[in-house]
């Protein structure tokens, strides 16, 4: 029997798949039979895999098998401004199922500018009206300037219900209806300890990541949050650490985007003419967790959030917030154990998972005939006889899909 035949992959290549993907040499090992040394080997260009092993490499590291046999790894792919500051989070240590996020936040980013191209469609640019450019401004004004633009686009106002989940879909649906690609990661998939959002900066549909796995107020503030990143031309990886103090550019600028965030969804005049913040203030006496989460709710935000807020407007005092941060993490964590066992039904979780506005236009290209079956299966990454479900899911018929955009 004629032995393999080697294929030539190149060496530089192979170890970049590996390590983009946050694995040990001793997995791929592991899985093709051989001993690490045999991986090192190939690394180093000594040898080559043969074109069944090279297969089995591809399917492991999620590459397809062109890439390999590439000059040199790709540059500008795989690499993102880290902020993490959250104990136990690692800078430029991402885990494999972080790095398989974040491809498929850039595959289907891809597959939404394919399908606007399809239908002779371009991306909406609203979201670029409050990027300050080369004026200078404080973060109040560039709060209301980015609040007022997402309303405008939305053409109506934040709901007033305490409802989280309405504040959130309100929100959420002003940036996507903007120009962003707004996805979430599938529920589990990664820790919110290693990674609570991330945006991906284009001029052309943006991109923010929100962790599935996050209580929806965290998810809101991460949206918000990783919108300001992307005005002010600045794509990462964020914790949400909250931290004032500007010990390095990146803190410095984690804290403006915070801060700004904080101002968009929780604005001035309406936090300090709520009437608990009023009695509060006027007694001078302590800001309690049932308080702060009353006043929260009518922004759809967390007590902590209206904490740091109130001490923005000089309504309390910083000291204050540093010794309730362990009751704010207790309530949160709560929040996120509750958030999981609610489990919900696959469409609605894949929905939030690829994006609601995603969804529905892959559907409404269906229906219309622009795309086949077959083609809208592989943007929702669903089997054909699963997009009438995805259609359900986002509120649209056969009928209604035919107009719908």
């Amino acid at each position: 029997m004629a032995a393999p035949i080697p294929a030539l992959a190149e060496p530089s290549v192979l170890a970049w798949a590996r390590r983009s993907q946050g694995l040990p040499p001793s997995l791929p090992a592991r899985r093709l039979g051989v001993d690490e040394s045999v991986i090192a080997a190939w690394e180093g260009g000594i040898s080559s895999p043969n074109i069944d092993q090279l297969r089995q490499l591809a399917e492991l590291y999620r590459r397809s098998l062109a890439v390999f046999f590439l000059d040199a790894p790709p540059t500008g792919f795989d690499t993102l401004r880290d902020f993490r500051r959250a104990a136990g989070s690692q800078a430029a240590v991402w885990s494999p199922a972080l790095h398989e996020e974040y491809r498929r936040a850039h595959v289907q980013r891809d597959h939404l500018l394919e399908l606007m191209e399809t239908e002779a469609e371009v991306p909406a640019m609203s979201w670029l009206q409050a990027r300050p450019g080369s004026r200078v401004v404080d973060d109040e004004r560039f709060a209301t300037l980015i609040r007022a633009s997402l309303i405008g686009v939305a053409g109506r106002r934040p709901p007033t219900t305490d409802d989280r989940y309405q504040h959130a879909n309100y929100w959420l649906g002003c940036i996507e209806e903007s120009g962003v690609l707004v996805l979430h990661t599938r529920r589990g998939q990664v820790p919110t300890a290693e990674m609570r959002a991330l945006s991906l900066a284009f001029d052309e549909l943006p991109v923010v990541l929100l962790n599935g796995s996050d209580a929806i107020r965290g998810r809101l503030f991460s949206a918000m949050h990783e919108f300001v990143h992307l005005l002010l031309h600045a794509e990462g990886l964020c914790d949400l650490v909250t931290d004032e103090r500007s010990t390095s550019p990146d803190t410095a600028l984690e804290a403006r985007c915070n801060a700004v965030a904080a101002a968009v969804l929780m604005p001035a005049d309406s936090v300090t003419g709520a009437r608990l913040v009023q009695e509060v203030s006027s007694s001078r006496g302590a800001w309690d967790y049932n308080t702060l989460a009353e006043v929260a709710g009518e922004f759809g935000t967390s007590a902590e959030a209206l904490l740091l807020r109130l001490v923005t407007l000089g309504l309390a005092d910083r000291g204050e917030y540093d010794r309730r941060r362990g009751d704010f993490h207790a309530a949160y964590e709560e929040q996120e154990r509750a958030s999981h066992n609610r489990g919900g039904n696959h469409y609605r979780n894949a929905v939030r998972d690829l994006g609601k506005g995603f969804v529905r236009r892959v559907v409404s290209a269906y229906e219309r005939g622009t795309i086949t079956s077959y083609a809208a299966a592989t943007y929702l990454d669903a089997k054909v006889g699963q997009v009438p479900g995805f259609a359900k899911a986002v509120g649209l018929t056969a009928g209604e899909a035919h107009g719908a955009r």
